[in-house]
């Protein structure tokens, strides 16, 4: 056993080191001032990192000082403020700021307060969120604007953008849409709307409403020669031409001649919404009170009421457009919400009248007897009690919807009111014999234009001069249609009471399309669900209306077995 002691001091080697070693620089201003690129040996790297000398115990722990190398055109040195931090079991990094004048060594430090103040645990100094986390959500997470905020558009500018106007910053539309429908209106509503919205001043006599092909409304400019104003080239010149308050239609005064004496029409006791102090306030103010003070001195309990639903349109419209702001809530002129003092009304006789099956023989006597002396007319009365048509309906039929191959004709769904699909109406023998009778007409002395291959309309017109006869435009136009029967009416209910004996005997067109109805159940067993096929209404009933789809021939049937009622009419000759 030796004697020797085991030597346990350990052996002291130096350890080399694999790193270079990093000099801290000072969290001062002139500190950062004096780096500057050009002194700095980058090798390949684009950047090189200054440790920052604070102390590891404060919200500066892990603070340095990023400089790049960018390019040898730049001018300045980029200094960029870096944090490294502990999150997760994972060491990343963080962005504080680029050095600047603006952005210097206090708001450096102003940050890492804020950022140890809300990242950080007080008791641990652990990170507890990520600060990379915070300022990528910051950027993805944007402050939503006020939009409950309306856009400030007057009632005014409503209605020039209603009627298709174009408005600075608002995308143009077509004008006088429908309100919670799909689709426009009519050319007949279009007319009343803009009545009330802007008419009953000069500016209506510009303007004028026809169809298109879908029965949708479409307005015509034109001038007045008679005020010496040109055709407006826009709705904006349109309005541009009568503004606000110009134009209004006053009581107009004329001398009769044979009697030496001057008579005062009144103008109307109904007023424009444009043309009032009304239609300067914000379509967002709009209440129930200010309507009802508008409509107080008009003319009539119907009149108010249409100018109630004009409301409601610019109101449904302005909404649509995103001018009411997000949160509008529900229009305020729905459900009576807008008092309209009841006043006693007419009662229409002719709301639930149809003929008696004893009077139809005579209507068509009577009818005959007058179609000298009324044209069209006349068989215009006999083709919407043979059809079911409304008289709008039948007004726009024309020569080339008969299809005499097949036996029927077409309705497209432009002229029908529902204007969902094209109808189709079977011709049964007496509606061929009516056909025919309407189509020899133009043989007749003094009728020989409607002769005319390019004239359109089975029901024509000659209130237009002989200089347009060659117009083709003008021929196939609205304008050379029938129009109104309203000095034929009177006439044909007073030779049928005075045939009839009976001199409280009700006749207007309003009853024909009731009566073939009122007759088609009748014949067919008091079945709906077939009569509806020939009146052309949407349905019955839901199941009838998704179910219920008989062919062409059997339709055919169920007209047949209600035209055999008018087996007396009988082809006139040439």
């Amino acid at each position: 056993m030796g004697t020797e002691k085991l030597e346990i001091e350990q052996e002291r080697v130096e350890i080399k080191q694999t790193r270079n070693k990093v000099d801290l620089i000072r969290f001062r201003d002139d500190a950062i001032n004096k780096i500057k690129k050009s002194n700095i040996g980058f090798g390949k790297k684009t950047y090189k990192d200054f440790p920052f000398n604070v102390s590891k115990d404060t919200h500066q722990k892990g603070l340095f000082l990023r400089v790049y190398k960018g390019s040898n055109k730049d001018t300045f040195t980029k200094k960029v403020f870096y944090i490294r931090f502990w999150f997760n079991k994972k060491s990343d990094l963080h962005s504080c700021g680029m050095y600047s004048q603006s952005f210097g060594i206090k708001e450096c430090d102003d940050y890492l307060i804020h950022l140890h103040r809300t990242h950080t645990d007080p008791k641990t100094r652990y990170w507890i969120k990520s600060p990379n986390t915070t300022r990528r959500d910051d950027k993805r997470l944007v402050e939503k604007p006020d939009t409950t905020q309306p856009k400030g558009f007057t009632i005014n500018e409503t209605i020039e953008a209603y009627c298709g106007a174009e408005l600075p910053g608002e995308e143009i539309e077509r004008g006088f849409s429908k309100d919670r429908k799909d689709g426009f209106r009519a050319a007949k509503s279009c007319r009343s709307w803009f009545r009330y919205m802007a008419g009953y001043n000069h500016r209506q006599s510009l303007i004028e409403f026809d169809e298109d092909e879908d029965g949708y409304g479409i307005h015509i400019f034109k001038s007045n020669k008679h005020l010496r104003i040109n055709k407006p080239t826009s709705w904006r010149d349109l309005f541009r031409k009568y503004p606000p308050g110009r134009g209004i239609l006053k009581d107009r005064q004329y001398w009769n001649r044979r009697r030496k004496q001057t008579y005062t029409i009144p103008a109307s006791k109904n007023k424009s919404i444009y043309d009032s102090d009304l239609g300067k306030s914000p379509i967002s103010d709009l209440k129930p009170g200010d309507v009802e003070s508008w409509i107080k001195n008009t003319s009539s309990m119907e009149v108010k009421k249409e100018y109630v639903k004009v409301f409601i349109t610019l109101w449904i419209f302005a909404r649509k457009k995103g001018w009411l702001g997000t949160n509008p809530g529900a229009c305020p002129f729905f459900d009576d919400k807008v008092f309209i003092k009841k006043e006693k009304q007419k009662e229409d006789p002719y709301k639930d009248v149809a003929m008696k099956q004893t009077e139809f023989k005579l209507f068509w006597q009577c009818s005959e007897e007058l179609s000298e002396q009324f044209p069209w007319k006349s068989e215009l009365h006999q083709f919407m009690i043979l059809t079911a048509l409304r008289k709008q309906e039948a007004l726009k039929v024309q020569k080339s919807f008969i299809d005499w191959k097949e036996g029927i004709i077409n309705i497209p769904k432009g002229i029908e009111k529902n204007r969902k699909h094209d109808q189709t109406i079977i011709i049964t023998p007496e509606l061929e014999v009516l056909l025919h009778n309407i189509l020899d007409l133009g043989k007749r002395p003094g009728l020989d234009f409607y002769n005319m291959k390019d004239f359109p309309w089975i029901f024509a017109t000659r209130r237009w001069g002989s200089y347009r006869y060659f117009n083709k435009e003008f021929r196939l136009s609205s304008k050379t249609r029938l129009g109104g029967d309203e000095n034929y009416v009177p006439i044909l209910r007073a030779l049928m009471r005075a045939k009839s004996g009976d001199p409280e005997l009700l006749y207007s067109s309003k009853v024909l399309r009731k009566t073939y109805i009122t007759l088609s159940k009748q014949r067919n067993d008091g079945r709906s669900d077939k009569v509806k096929h020939l009146s052309r209404h949407s349905s019955e009933q839901i199941l009838e209306a998704h179910y219920d789809k008989p062919s062409i021939d059997t339709i055919r049937g169920y007209a047949e077995k209600t035209s055999e009622v008018f087996n007396f009419i009988q082809r006139r000759s040439a």
